[in-house]
C-alpha cells in the first residue's frame, strides 16, 4: 500500500470516529414539518442487502420481536440495489434506473458514465435517482468511507448511519419517515454475517427506542432490496474467455468486436454490451465458462437462454410466458411443467399464466425464474446489455481493487434463493409469505412520501405537470 492511500484511510478512519462519538443530538425543538401528535407515525427502513434467511436467524435469537412474521421480498433479476429499490418505490415516484449500477454504459452516448467522479460531482449520487425519495439517505462521501479500512470503517459507517436515522426522524414530524442505509450491504459483503448480525442488534435496539418515545404511536416497516449469500467465493474468468474468442474488452464500442464489461463492486452476475450481430456468439462464449449458470439476450421480444445443458427460449403473451426447450433444459424446468400440463395449466400454445409459473417456481433453486429472466433481460433499465450472465452460487465477478484490500464474504446479483430474496417486515401488518419487488408499496400500505408530493410540486411549478 503507498502511503497516500495509508494517509488516506487514516484520515477517513478517524472521520468516521468522529461522526459516531461527537454527532450532536437534535431536540423536539427541532420540527421540519408539523402533523397530528396524536397521529400514528409511519417509519419506513431500507437496510440494503439483509436477507430473509438472516432476519429469520436474528427472529430465532429474539430479535426483531417488536415485528410480525417476515416475508420473502423477491428481487428482480439481476439481484442488485438499483433495479430492485426502482422496481419497489416505482408506485412512490422512482424512475426506471439508467442501468444495472450507478457505474453504466450509456448506449446512445457510447461511453461509460457514472463513475467514481461523477457520483461525487454536482449531487449526482442523489439528484434524479431513486435516493431521491428517502427522508435519510448517507451522502456518496460517507458511503464511500466505509471502504476506506473494511470492515473497521465499514462498521462505523453503519452505525453512524442508524445514529443519524434516529436523529433525522427525531428532528421530523412528517406522517411518513423514509430512510435508507446502504452500509448493512457493504459488511455483508467485506464484514461477514457476524458484523452484519451485530448492526442489525444495534437497529433492533435503536426501533425499540422509538417506539418507547413515540409512545407505541408508531408504525414500523423494514426492508430490504435483496438477498447476501455468505460463501467462499471464486472470481469467474469471464474476461479471459472473452478475449479468447477473439472479443475486444473495451469502454465503447468501437468495432464489431467490442465488448463492453463494466466492473462494478463485486457481484455475482454479468452485464455487456456489444453489437447485436454477436449477442447469440458471445452468449455462447460466457456460458462455457465455469462458474457460470447461464448466459441471456433478446432478440425480436423472444429472450434467448443458453448453458452447458441446452438452449431454450423465453416468450410472453399478455399475462402468460412460455419456455421452450429448443436442446436439453437450461432452466430445468421441464418436471415443473409436466406437473404443470398434468393439472391442465398449460394452454394450446404452451403459454402458462404466470401466477401458475410463480406457484410452480417460488420454492425453486431459481425462484420465480421465467419472469425474473425474461424481465430481467427485455426490460428494467433505459440502457439494456445485450448479454447477461447469471452466475452460480458461489461465483462472482467485478472491481479488481476491490479485491486488493477486501476479503469477499458474501455477495448477490445473481438468480438463486439466498442473493435473491430480501424481506419485508412490518409491526403492524400481516404480509404474504412472498411478494415480489412490485409488490411491496401497496403491501404496506402505499405510503405517501414527502419527498414525492415535493417532486409532483415542483413539477408542477416548471410546467413538466399539470
Amino acid at each position: 500500500m503507498n502511503r497516500v492511500s495509508l494517509k488516506f484511510r487514516t484520515l477517513t478512519f478517524f472521520c468516521l470516529l468522529t461522526q459516531l462519538a461527537g454527532l450532536p443530538l437534535p431536540t423536539r425543538a427541532a420540527v421540519v414539518t408539523e402533523t397530528n401528535d396524536a397521529a400514528v407515525r409511519h417509519l419506513i427502513i431500507c437496510v440494503d442487502g439483509v436477507a430473509f434467511s438472516t432476519i429469520e436467524e436474528m427472529r430465532a435469537a429474539g430479535r426483531f420481536k417488536l415485528f410480525r412474521a417476515p416475508s420473502r421480498m423477491i428481487a428482480p433479476f439481476p439481484s442488485l440495489t438499483n433495479l430492485a429499490l426502482g422496481e419497489i418505490l416505482k408506485p412512490a415516484g422512482a424512475s426506471e434506473s439508467p442501468g444495472y449500477e450507478d457505474n453504466y454504459f450509456d448506449v446512445s452516448k457510447n461511453k461509460m458514465r457514472g463513475g467514481l467522479l461523477d457520483r461525487f460531482r454536482g449531487g449526482r449520487f442523489i439528484k434524479g435517482t431513486f435516493r431521491e425519495l428517502f427522508d435519510y439517505h448517507p451522502s456518496a462521501i460517507k458511503s464511500g468511507l466505509g471502504y476506506a479500512a473494511p470492515p473497521v470503517t465499514t462498521y462505523l459507517e453503519s452505525l453512524t448511519d442508524i445514529v443519524r436515522l434516529k436523529q433525522k426522524f427525531r428532528s421530523s414530524r412528517a406522517p411518513v419517515f423514509f430512510a435508507y442505509t446502504g452500509a448493512s450491504d457493504s459488511l455483508a459483503h467485506l464484514g461477514g454475517e457476524r458484523m452484519l448480525k451485530s448492526f442489525l442488534v444495534r437497529l433492533d435496539e435503536t426501533v425499540k427506542e422509538i417506539v418507547r418515545e413515540e409512545g407505541g404511536r408508531v408504525e414500523v416497516t423494514i426492508f430490504s432490496d435483496h438477498g447476501n449469500d455468505f460463501k467462499n467465493y471464486r472470481r469467474v474468468s469471464l474476461k479471459s474467455a472473452i478475449r479468447g474468442a477473439g472479443f475486444k474488452l473495451e469502454d465503447k464500442i468501437k468495432s464489431e468486436r467490442s465488448v463492453v464489461l463494466p466492473q462494478f463492486g463485486l457481484v455475482g452476475c454479468a452485464v455487456m454490451w456489444t453489437r447485436e450481430s454477436n449477442e447469440a456468439r458471445l452468449a455462447s462464449v460466457a456460458a462455457r465458462v465455469g462458474g457460470v449458470d447461464f448466459a441471456a439476450y433478446e432478440k425480436d421480444g423472444v429472450v434467448y437462454v443458453v448453458n452447458e445443458k441446452g438452449s431454450a427460449t423465453l416468450e410472453r403473451s399478455g399475462g402468460r410466458f412460455r419456455y421452450r426447450m429448443t436442446q436439453g433444459d437450461p432452466l430445468e424446468l421441464s418436471a415443473a411443467v409436466e406437473s404443470l400440463r398434468r393439472h391442465g395449466k398449460v394452454d394450446g400454445e404452451d403459454f402458462i399464466a404466470d401466477a401458475d409459473w410463480f406457484a410452480a417456481t417460488i420454492e425453486s433453486a431459481r425462484p420465480d425464474v421465467v419472469r425474473r429472466v425474461f424481465e430481467g433481460v427485455s426490460e428494467r433499465v433505459q440502457h439494456r446489455a445485450n448479454v447477461l450472465v447469471n452466475f452460480a452460487d458461489g461465483y462472482y465477478t467485478g472491481s479488481a481493487s476491490l479485491d486488493v484490500f477486501a476479503f469477499l464474504q458474501a455477495t448477490h446479483g445473481n438468480l438463486g434463493a439466498q442473493q435473491s430474496f430480501g424481506f419485508v417486515m412490518s409491526t403492524t401488518r400481516d404480509l404474504p409469505s412472498h411478494l415480489r419487488a412490485r409488490d411491496v408499496w401497496q403491501a404496506i400500505g402505499s405510503p405517501i412520501l414527502r419527498k414525492s408530493l415535493e417532486r409532483v410540486e415542483e413539477a408542477k411549478r416548471e410546467g413538466r405537470m399539470k
